[in-house]
């Protein structure tokens, strides 16, 4: 090639050269130009295409938002196919989606009125109207259905005040009611012939037809009927601004080596995981964009007095027990160092939060202190067993019961070294999430518990630490009364001024930190792998993982130049 560049250049005489070369720089130098003054006059912005594949553990049952609250792929495909009057940004407030605006709310804080914005459809093509929002929150409401929602949809009316307006009315004031309004609606002309006993069965849970950015397109099972891939659309009439990535495509696996090793393959760009054990963090790579989510979780050890109450009645007891735990440890070894130290019932960041909270003797590790605490409350160590007793003779042992999810196992295991250590004997009990839920949850058969609680959007811990809530289907786990944090809690869920709230809030837990109830261990972080190609991500704290996807529609992974 060369040689025969080299004939070519030696056929021009010197003047002829000479003008070839000036003719060579000049047509690169206006192309510089060309190209500089292109940049400086545009800019690039997101363009419609490309493909975004994600890998999931698990395999959608129930793409529903009705039904879908447990199972990760049903929540996931859930938030991109479906969306609902309200959603909350990347800083947990509260936006419009369906609804025009905010709603409008009654000075006694119970009536909502939401008008939809016009020329709403569904992904069939069907205009969204009222009737679809009251199918949607009476269906929730109905017992037969068996939605795991209807508890925060009980005691509530929904009537319709035209075609696009619809007037919800809760029979309390409650400020936390509102995010209720984010759950995604379901077209009425689809469902309302699925008798409500026959909802969790019917073909429409995995034929998803719904108003959010992405449309369901194609699924793939394998031989035994399981699916293994959800592909979806992006929906170019959405009401919104995007979607920009014209194809999702979700793969399922079974277990968690399967996903890592489809992410070192290729097959999947994404996934994402609460970390909880070595082998499946992955490390953050040139090619790799790695988030890290705060969930509204936390891990805690609830403490119920009423079951044993001569050693948990005393708060000497109680304080040892939190105090002898060291938080840190276990956010390292059981977590990998991925999460963050809890103190209290309101998370870091949420309306009322205490920032003394962290200081209280209850979150201070010191074993040394944790053991004169049970001297001072006559537990005395027997040098045979190592254990301690009382003067009756009666050891001071303790139950603990947790799920098999390998977190709070490996939490539990921790637990039980850390208070047999000053002296508390430990009886580990580890089952099902279904048989902790019915053996020891809901008849409160525990002395202690380690869970995992997500306490949603709003900080109101009425539903968790009120004593009306004492039994089931009540979520106060420590069977925790004060008769002033009571009214604390009902003051301040009846209160839609966010700095009265707070007042109260902060109140609240300096009763908490005091009586020692629950100890509180960590709050997990959601760690998202994300390919760099990826962009307009925006994400902030997320309640539940799914929430990722809040803003997906402004996600894009191909781009154009416009002028500016």
């Amino acid at each position: 090639m060369l040689s025969h560049l080299k004939i070519f250049w030696n056929k021009f005489g010197g003047v002829e050269k000479r003008l070839l070369l000036i003719f060579t720089l000049l047509l690169l130098g206006s192309t510089v130009t060309y190209a500089a003054t292109r940049n400086q006059n545009s800019q690039r912005v997101p363009r419609y295409g490309g493909t975004y594949t994600e890998g999931l553990v698990g395999a959608p049952q129930h793409i529903n938002p009705l039904l879908a609250t447990v199972n990760e792929a049903d929540t996931d495909l859930a938030r991109v196919v479906y969306s609902g009057l309200l959603k909350f940004d990347e800083n947990l407030n509260l936006v419009p989606d369906l609804a025009e605006n905010l709603p409008e709310i009654n000075p006694n804080g119970r009536e909502y009125t939401v008008k939809l914005k016009s020329d709403l459809k569904w992904h069939d093509g069907t205009g969204i109207n009222a009737d679809d929002v009251i199918f949607t929150y009476q269906a929730v409401q109905n017992p037969e259905l068996g939605s795991p929602l209807r508890r925060s949809w009980m005691r509530v009316e929904v009537a319709k005040i035209d075609d696009l307006t619809v007037k919800i009315t809760t029979r309390e004031s409650s400020a936390a009611f509102i995010a209720n309004l984010t759950l995604g609606l379901l077209p009425r002309h689809v469902w309302e012939n699925v008798p409500a006993s026959s909802f969790a069965l019917s073909k429409f849970n995995l034929e998803p037809i719904g108003s959010g950015p992405y449309a369901v397109t194609e699924i793939q099972r394998n031989r035994d009927g399981a699916v293994r891939s959800v592909t979806l659309a992006g929906v170019k009439d959405f009401y919104g601004d995007g979607p920009y990535i014209e194809n999702l495509v979700f793969k399922f696996y079974e277990t968690t080596d399967e996903l890592i090793n489809a992410y070192h393959s290729r097959q999947v760009s994404g996934l994402g995981y609460v970390p909880f054990d070595q082998n499946l963090f992955i490390q953050p790579k040139e090619n790799l964009q790695q988030i890290y989510l705060p969930l509204a979780q936390y891990q805690a050890i609830f403490i119920n007095r009423t079951k044993n109450p001569a050693p948990l009645e005393d708060a000497r007891v109680r304080l040892a027990l939190a105090k002898s735990v060291d938080k840190q440890k276990i956010i390292d070894e059981v977590y990998v160092g991925q999460g963050s130290e809890t103190y209290g019932p309101i998370l870091p960041g949420y309306l009322g939060y205490h920032e003394q909270i962290p200081g209280a003797d209850m979150n201070v590790y010191d074993d040394a202190r944790a053991e004169a605490l049970l001297e001072e409350a006559g537990w005395i160590e027997d040098p045979q067993t190592g254990f301690r007793k009382d003067k009756l003779g009666r050891t001071l042992s303790l139950s603990l019961a947790t799920n098999d999810f390998p977190p709070n196992v490996l939490t539990a295991q921790a637990l039980k070294k850390a208070w047999e250590a000053v002296g508390v004997q430990i009886n580990l009990s580890i089952e099902t999430a279904a048989n902790l839920d019915e053996k020891y949850i809901k008849p409160r058969n525990y002395e202690l518990l380690l869970y995992i609680e997500n306490v949603g959007t709003d900080p109101d811990p009425y539903p968790f630490w009120h004593s009306s809530q004492l039994r089931d289907p009540g979520l106060n786990l420590s069977t925790f009364f004060n008769r002033t944090a009571d009214r604390l809690l009902v003051e301040a869920r009846a209160n839609i001024a966010p700095a009265d709230r707070a007042v109260r809030y902060r109140q609240f837990q300096e009763i908490f930190v005091g009586d020692v109830p629950a100890v509180f261990l960590n709050r997990s972080v959601y760690v998202y792998n994300l390919p760099k190609s990826v962009k307009g991500v925006n994400l902030g704290t997320t309640y539940v993982p799914s929430e990722r996807f809040a803003n997906i529609a402004d996600w894009y992974v191909e781009t154009k130049r416009v002028k500016k």
